[in-house]
C-alpha cells in the first residue's frame, strides 16, 4: 500500500500509468449493495465511548471495476495503516483541516482553504506527535496545498489509487468523536460543474456525496486504502463568462478579464482526483525566496554577504535580519559570495526552514528562516 517515493523523485509514482479516468458525462453514485469495505473500527483510546463504527458506505456499482482489500490484513490493521497516513491540521490547538501524508515522502497534501489564510499549520500524527509545517506550494484555483514539516521524518503515508473513482466504493476519512479520524461512507455522483473564486473553470473535479461533514483536505479512499481524491472547496455552477461583445483575450502583460460574478461564489465541496493532484504536484516548483539584496563582505576577518536591503514582508524580514548584517553561513556551509548564497538557498524548497549564521552589531547569532515563494509580480 505504501510507495517508497523520495522527495527528489516524482511523488506518488507520477511516472507510472496511474491515471484516474474522469468521464465527461455525469454518472449515478454506486448502487446500494454488499459492502466491499471491511468494518473499520476506530483506534482504541481512553476517550473511546464505545460507539459503533461508521455506517457502511454505498455498495459498488455491480458492473464497475473492483479493488480487493490487502490480503492478510485484519480490518483493524488496515485501518491503522490508513490512519498513519492521515493527519489532523491545527493552529493553536484549534482543528483546521485534514491532510494526507505522501507515501515515502513525508510532505502533507491538503486543501489550501482549510489553512484559513495562514502560511502553515501544526500537523498532528496518529501517535499524537505534533510538528509545525509550512506551505511549500499551493494553488488557489484547485484549492490544493503541500505542507513541508519542519522537524519530522514521518513518511508512513498513502499512495494514489489506480481505480476510476466512479466505479468503486469509497470511504472519506473524517473527524469522529473529537480528535478521532474514522472512515465514513462516500460516493461519487459524477463530474462537478464548478469554478474557482477567480472564475477559472474546474474541469476535472468530482461531485461527491459524503456521509458526514465534508472537512477540507480529507482524502477519499478505495477499499485498499489508496487515495482516489481529496476534498477541496470551489464555487458552484459554470464559470462566469465575460459580457457579450467584450474581447476577453488579454493583451501582452495584462491580466485576463474576470467577471464581477466571480465574487458571487456559492461554496461547494468537490473532490480533486488524482489527475488534478498529479498536475499540482508535478508543476514546476517556485524558487525559494529569502528576500534580501547583498554584496560581498571581506573586512575585519568576517567573510560573507553583507545585507544591503531587505524586501518588506520577506522571510528575511520575518527572521529579523537587518541591513548591514553579514550572512556568514547557511546550514553550516560558509558563504563567500552572493552567488554561493543563492546556490545554497536554491537547494531548498519553499516551506523549508534554513539555519543562517549572521554577524551583526559585533556578535554572531543564528537565525532560522522559513523560505517561501517570491511574491507575484504584476
Amino acid at each position: 500500500m505504501l510507495n517508497a517515493v523520495k522527495r527528489s523523485a516524482m511523488p506518488w509514482g507520477m511516472g507510472a500509468a496511474l491515471v484516474v479516468s474522469v468521464v465527461a458525462a455525469a454518472r449515478p453514485a454506486a448502487a446500494q449493495g454488499p459492502s466491499a469495505w471491511p468494518s473499520l473500527p476506530e483506534l482504541p483510546s481512553a476517550a473511546d465511548d464505545g460507539a459503533p463504527p461508521s455506517e457502511p458506505a454505498p455498495g459498488p456499482n455491480p458492473g464497475g471495476a473492483q479493488v480487493q482489500a490487502p490480503a492478510g490484513l485484519t480490518p483493524q490493521q488496515l485501518y491503522e495503516r490508513v490512519r498513519r497516513g492521515v493527519v489532523a491540521l491545527e493552529r493553536n490547538g484549534v482543528p483546521l483541516a485534514i491532510g494526507t501524508v505522501l507515501a515515502g515522502d513525508g510532505r502533507v497534501l491538503t486543501a489550501l482553504s482549510g489553512l484559513a489564510g495562514g502560511d502553515g499549520a501544526d500537523v498532528r500524527y496518529a501517535d499524537g506527535t505534533v510538528v509545525h509545517a509550512r506551505v511549500g506550494r499551493s494553488d488557489k484555483t484547485s484549492d490544493l496545498a503541500l505542507l513541508v514539516p519542519q522537524s519530522n521524518t514521518w513518511t508512513d503515508g498513502l499512495s494514489a489509487s489506480e481505480i476510476d473513482p466512479l466505479d468503486t466504493e469509497l470511504r472519506a476519512m473524517l473527524p469522529s468523536r473529537g480528535a478521532h479520524l474514522a472512515p465514513a461512507g462516500a460516493g461519487i455522483k459524477g463530474t462537478a460543474e464548478a469554478h474557482g473564486r477567480g472564475g477559472e473553470a474546474l474541469l476535472r473535479m468530482l461531485d461527491v456525496d459524503v456521509k458526514g461533514i465534508p472537512v477540507a483536505g480529507a482524502p477519499l479512499l478505495d477499499v485498499a486504502g489508496r487515495v482516489v481524491a481529496v476534498l477541496v472547496r470551489a464555487c458552484k455552477g459554470a464559470a462566469p463568462e465575460a459580457p457579450s461583445g467584450i474581447d476577453n483575450t488579454p493583451a501582452p502583460g495584462a491580466k485576463a478579464f474576470v467577471s464581477s460574478q466571480a465574487g458571487r461564489c456559492q461554496p461547494v465541496v468537490v473532490g480533486a482526483p488524482v489527475s488534478a493532484i498529479r498536475t499540482f504536484l508535478t508543476r514546476p516548483a517556485p524558487a525559494p525566496w529569502l528576500g534580501i539584496r547583498g554584496e560581498p563582505q571581506a573586512q575585519g576577518g568576517v567573510h560573507g554577504v553583507r545585507v544591503v536591503a531587505i524586501a518588506p514582508s520577506s522571510p528575511a524580514e520575518k527572521a529579523r535580519l537587518m541591513a548591514a548584517d553579514v550572512i556568514v553561513a547557511v546550514d553550516g556551509t560558509p558563504i563567500d559570495s552572493p552567488e554561493t548564497l543563492s546556490t545554497l538557498i536554491g537547494r531548498h524548497a519553499p516551506g523549508d526552514a534554513v539555519k543562517i549564521l549572521v554577524y551583526g552589531q559585533d556578535k554572531f547569532r543564528e537565525v532560522v528562516v522559513s523560505l517561501r515563494p517570491p511574491p507575484d509580480r504584476p
